[in-house]
């Protein structure tokens, strides 16, 4: 069942629902009112024959004039006037005016138990009894009951009728937006939805509209993420390619020569120039493999892996300190016990990249790189007081380091400062280790 009809269907129920209380409510006060009528009918006539019975006491036909009283009863629309004689004879009956039954089920609801009044004639050995008549009064009622009935149902047909181009209207900007969401999911994110209609409507378009430009500006910044991701790969492969080229390459090709040369000296006897081409053939094959465990720790450092966080950025920092003895390196570090995979590699990357812009174009005297744990995150910092970075925003180093950090679930901030300098700090959260557990 569709909206628009739900509000419609329960709209009607409620227009019956009052309509039931409405009804019963008038047959309440119908109830009420009928008795009122027929007791006040009773309580008039009983003056009349009172009255009319003072002047009976001179009477030379007092019989003749209970009977003329009878009478005067005739065509009244509440009671009927019964004279009874001596035994319970009637002696006289009025002709009340009646009025055609309403059905008997109304009746027995509307009908009204009043004991006749009975009056004793002074003059004559009679009783005048009035006896309550409801049937005329009953007739009013049905009639009016039958309007009431009539209206009632005209007018939940009208309303039903009038909420339901109403709420048709109203929902129609729903309708729109039913249709906008499948194309944003299909990944139509130029797709809008229409702002117009009810306050809630438009509140709810213009977030569907927000949302898409939100998911369009996502998958932007993703497609430039990826080109950005292809170009440091490639940047990595090309690096990778010339070291294999330039370092590992002459020496492969001086040990085959070297191996070639020992085989030929052994055919010839020369045993100790053999053993020294064999010996040159250990030495290139140590720089071989120290060129090679120097490129797998660009690509995964083992103390990452075996000794933690602290052990390989304390070795990023002594391979600076190294090669920068001028400058001095202060590190501070934390317990690096239970540290997330993912927060511990990019607080790594960040302090590889972090050390390598500030060792290469900031010229700093000093270097502070600090690991701090606070509560459930982990700060990482490397400050200096060098002449920091012309152009914050450029340069694939800090683009790197802050899609690594977004990556983690958390923020980078980069800039000068107030001790001068540059310095870039990171706060990664440590939940996700919680979570995944």
């Amino acid at each position: 069942m569709s909206l628009r009809l739900r509000i419609v269907v329960a709209i009607v129920l409620a227009l019956l629902l009052g309509s039931g209380v409405g009804l019963a409510l008038a047959g309440w006060h119908a109830r009420q009112w009928l008795r009122g009528e027929l007791v006040s009918a009773q309580a008039s006539a009983d003056l009349a024959v009172r009255r009319d019975f003072a002047g009976l006491a001179g009477s030379n036909a007092p019989a003749r004039d209970l009977a003329d009283l009878i009478a005067t009863f005739d065509g009244d629309r509440h009671l009927q006037a019964v004279l009874v004689g001596p035994g319970g004879h009637v002696l006289a009956v009025s002709r009340p005016e009646l009025a055609a039954p309403p059905p008997a089920w109304f009746c027995a609801l509307l009908r009204q138990k009043l004991a006749p009044a009975r009056l004793p004639s002074p003059a004559a050995r009679a009783v005048v009894e009035l006896r309550p008549v409801d049937a005329n009064d009953m007739a009013v009622v049905w009639s009016e009951f039958l309007d009431l009935a009539l209206a009632l149902p005209l007018a939940c047909v009208a309303g039903a009728g009038l909420v339901w181009l109403v709420v048709g209207r109203a929902l129609r900007p729903l309708e729109a937006v039913g249709a906008v969401l499948p194309r944003i999911g299909a990944g139509d994110y130029d797709a809008r939805a229409p702002e117009q209609g009810p306050p809630e409507l438009v509140r709810l378009g213009r977030g569907v509209n927000e949302m898409a430009g939100r998911l369009s500006v996502m998958r932007a910044h993703n497609q430039a993420l990826e080109a950005q991701i292809l170009t440091l790969q490639d940047e990595e492969r090309a690096d990778i390619a010339r070291d294999l080229h330039d370092e590992i390459g002459p020496h492969l090709f001086a040990a085959n020569i070297d191996a070639a040369m020992a085989e030929s000296l052994m055919a010839d006897g020369r045993t100790e120039a053999a053993l020294s081409q064999v010996r040159a053939i250990q030495g290139a094959i140590g720089h071989i493999q120290r060129r090679v465990r120097d490129i797998l720790a660009r690509l995964r450092p083992a103390s990452l892996v075996e000794l933690g966080l602290s052990a390989a950025v304390g070795d990023l920092v002594q391979f600076w300190r190294a090669r920068r003895p001028e400058t001095d390196f202060t590190l501070r570090l934390c317990d690096d016990a239970g540290l997330p995979e993912g927060a511990e590699e990019a607080a790594y990357r960040l302090v590889q990249e972090g050390l390598s812009n500030a060792v290469r174009h900031g010229a700093p005297r000093a270097v502070f790189v600090t690991l701090k744990r606070t509560g459930a995150a982990l700060e990482v910092e490397v400050a200096d007081d060098g002449a920091g970075t012309a152009e914050p925003g450029a340069g694939l180093g800090l683009k790197g380091m802050r899609e690594r950090v977004a990556a983690a679930g958390g923020r980078l901030t980069a800039g000068p400062h107030d001790g001068g300098g540059w310095r870039v700090r990171a706060v990664l959260p440590l939940a996700r280790r919680d979570a995944a557990a």
